[in-house]
């Protein structure tokens, strides 16, 4: 993975972009929104510490257990540019056999349902499910399904945890390995997020 993984560290910023082409935020965070969500979520037990979480913070989110149990490499946790083009975040690279993807891990301070829909997410595709007793969104983008899986988490009011898996080598997972993914890093980002409440 090593002699793959600077290249494809370089095209996580790059498709990290793409895959939130329509999710463009600026780098100052608006006020969090703070209306329900409309996606039939379990209650929240409580709002997880996300809120002005800096990029270098995002990247202890995914420890050393949890990015074995997904898994992503060696050359992982780099935080992602803060641009005006995504939300500030942190990228992990992994490989599963021959596919190579990309993991990033971002904060963002709107709604879950209202993101889910800027993301332009594909109906047929969203599957809600609950980590640690917090609602969760699997979705793939609309026209991109075969190049990877978002998790979603309704983290705190007004703020939604995304962790993004996108696919760097084509046809090397399945809809089900890439979400299934996602959704383990998600899952370890939660129980961090847990023990620092």
């Amino acid at each position: 993975m090593r002699a793959t993984a600077r290249g494809a560290l370089a095209a996580l910023g790059a498709v990290a972009a793409l895959s939130g082409c329509t999710v463009n935020g600026p780098d100052p965070a608006p006020a969090p929104q703070t209306e329900p969500s409309g996606l039939d979520l379990p209650r929240r037990p409580g709002d997880l510490p996300v809120a002005d979480k800096q990029r270098d913070e995002i990247c202890g989110w995914l420890t050393p257990e949890g990015k074995a149990s997904i898994p992503v490499g060696e050359i992982s946790g780099r935080p992602l540019s803060s641009n005006g083009a995504n939300y500030p975040g942190c990228g992990f690279l992994g490989q599963d056999g021959p596919a190579n993807y990309g993991i990033g891990v971002r904060v963002v301070p709107e709604p879950i349902d209202r993101f889910v829909e800027q993301v332009n997410s594909n109906p047929d595709t969203r599957r809600t499910y609950e980590l640690n007793g917090y609602g969760a969104v699997q979705s793939q983008v609309w026209g991109a399904e075969n190049m990877g899986c978002d998790a979603y988490v309704d983290a705190a009011e007004g703020r939604t945890l995304w962790i993004n898996l996108m696919l760097f080598t084509p046809g090397g997972l399945d809809t089900d390995q890439m979400c299934g993914k996602a959704q383990l890093a998600a899952k370890a980002a939660v129980a961090t997020l847990q023990v620092q409440r």
